[in-house]
């Protein structure tokens, strides 16, 4: 959308150019060069409104955007804030997961965990308690995306439907920044980072992400954390870490 306004005053000035070209070779053949001109001119003129027109709803689109944004920053924080901290912990505390998402996007993530989790209420129970379990035992976490359409008393629900056999979900979180800068379409996805990172905050920011490793699919922790540390990328050697950490908790 950025592009029509140049695109359309390009179009205009090549209009004028042609014709101001055409006027110099007929007018011996008693063309009406003024009323060219002025069609001419009319044209530029149109095209110039035009242009205003998708510039002012390109503003218009960019503020709503920034409006929606704003919306749910403070849906997010209105909610943290009616959190009591210090009220009993389950093994699924959902409190805690919003309070960690309303601290992590107020400070810094550095010396964040390196193994990260992409998964989704959308796989199927039994594999995502599988895949949160191991990767936590691995020493990543494991992250949502959020809750859809802003029904947190219905993604609550279903969080809780999920781990009501009492198995720990504590390395489960929500950072839709994360995902936002990995662009992560496919779950569940594994990331392994080569240094620490901060994710940005804008709305419509770009992330300079660290060398990393990456895999995607349905697969097994232990099988990401080899197919990693035998890549030789920069994540190996955390990996190998991160590998032996969940062979022994498994012992």
């Amino acid at each position: 959308m950025n592009n029509a306004f140049p695109l359309l005053v390009g179009i205009s000035l090549a209009t004028a150019v042609a014709f101001a070209a055409v006027s110099a070779q007929e007018s011996a053949h008693g063309l009406d060069l003024e009323a060219i001109r002025a069609r001419a001119s009319e044209h530029a003129a149109d095209a110039e409104a035009l242009a205003t027109s998708v510039r002012t709803r390109a503003d218009a689109l960019a503020e709503s955007a920034r409006n929606t944004r704003d919306a749910a920053g403070e849906t997010r924080a209105s909610y943290a804030a009616s959190i009591d901290p210090s009220g009993p912990a389950g093994a699924l505390d959902f409190d805690a997961m919003i309070l960690a998402q309303a601290e992590a996007e107020r400070t810094s993530l550095g010396q964040s965990p390196r193994f990260i989790a992409f998964v989704s209420l959308s796989l199927p129970p039994e594999a995502l308690k599988e895949v949160v379990a191991d990767v936590a035992r691995a020493g990543g976490v494991s992250v949502l995306r959020g809750f859809p359409q802003g029904d947190s008393a219905g993604f609550k629900r279903r969080l809780a439907a999920i781990w009501d056999d009492g198995s720990e979900a504590s390395t489960l979180g929500i950072d839709p920044r994360l995902f936002r800068a990995f662009q992560v379409e496919a779950v569940p996805s594994f990331v392994m980072l080569g240094a620490d990172f901060s994710p940005c905050d804008g709305f419509v920011c770009t992330d300079k992400l660290p060398p990393h490793d990456r895999i995607s699919g349905n697969i097994s922790v232990a099988h990401v954390l080899e197919t990693f540390a035998a890549g030789h990328g920069p994540g190996a050697a955390l990996a190998a870490t991160h590998l032996a950490r969940l062979e022994g908790e498994r012992r």
